[in-house]
């Protein structure tokens, strides 16, 4: 079950100290993002050379800040586990998170902390930019009116190479069967028709140039990232919105050998001795986060 959990029943003190665990940290944990991450206006350069003026923030700064915090969990605790920080890239959506777990007897937590943000990618502000795109467009524009006469020369080929042969005036239709049924006519005019290629050589020296020229935009290519530092559940998370996530599950397992868990909990039945234990893991965790959690 995901955490908070609505206050009912005869198990009331027992939800008011889960639901309280996860007030907590989740106020310590978005208030630590809130202070590491840092916007900067800065001036970029849009594929029609505008230049505009966006913000950004420094992604890395939020790595060490949960590196620096998943080290402290496996220097000061073994009950709780960590998973090494974790990020992902989904086109232009960014995902950085850290995972705790924490099993005690038969009951099991499982915490995801992260961030959701969403990466921009614009040109330096670079006059090479406005030249190299030149350049590549002049040799597009040269190997388009190159590939023009390719065809006209090849299409011109073709039928004077089909009335030698007796084809003269014959309907499309006849035509087509005749070329699909005669395999050797069929090929021998496609080779007739693309040697006419190899009086245009400067074709492929383009076609190398350009993809020189493409990767010297891509070296002044900048990546921007951008977040609402809004708060976000799963769900909110998996539709792609950007903020930061936070989330603590709470399992009873049912089979230690195949870790099979499941989130019917009957909680009269949870000996004090397990309670106490888990009130005193939670508040161990609050307390590691609001000193060790920050920049």
């Amino acid at each position: 079950m995901r955490l908070p959990l609505k206050e009912k029943g005869k198990n009331h003190d027992t939800i008011i100290l889960l639901n309280q665990f996860y007030n907590n940290i989740k106020d310590v944990f978005e208030n630590s993002i809130k202070n590491s991450i840092v916007t900067i206006d800065t001036k970029v350069m849009l594929g029609d050379f505008s230049v505009i003026e966006t913000t950004s923030f420094d992604p890395n700064k939020i790595v060490t800040l949960f590196q620096n915090f998943e080290r402290m969990v496996n220097t000061k605790t073994t009950n709780w586990q960590s998973v090494p920080v974790q990020s992902t890239k989904s086109d232009d959506i960014r995902r950085l998170y850290f995972q705790l777990s924490l099993e005690i007897e038969k009951f099991y937590f499982y915490i995801y902390m992260g961030i959701q943000f969403h990466s921009l990618l614009y040109y330096q502000i670079d006059k090479q930019i406005i030249q190299i795109s030149k350049q590549i467009r002049e040799l597009e524009e040269s190997n388009n009116s190159a590939k023009s006469e390719i065809t006209i020369k090849g299409d011109q080929i073709i039928k004077q190479e089909l009335e030698n042969l007796g084809y003269k005036g014959i309907d499309n239709t006849h035509l087509f069967e005749e070329l699909f049924t005669h395999n050797d006519l069929t090929e021998n005019l496609i080779e007739k028709a693309s040697s006419i290629e190899e009086n245009y050589p400067d074709i492929e020296k383009n076609n190398d140039q350009i993809v020189n020229l493409k990767k010297e935009l891509e070296n002044l290519i900048i990546e921007t990232y951008h977040i609402d530092l809004a708060s976000l559940d799963q769900n909110k998370m998996l539709q792609g919105e950007n903020g930061m996530v936070i989330y603590v599950d709470f399992e009873m397992i049912k089979n230690k050998k195949t870790k099979e868990k499941t989130s019917v909990i009957n909680f009269e039945k949870i000996p004090k001795e397990t309670l106490d234990a888990i009130k005193t893991e939670l508040e161990f965790l609050y307390d590691l986060m609001k000193n060790e959690l920050k920049t």
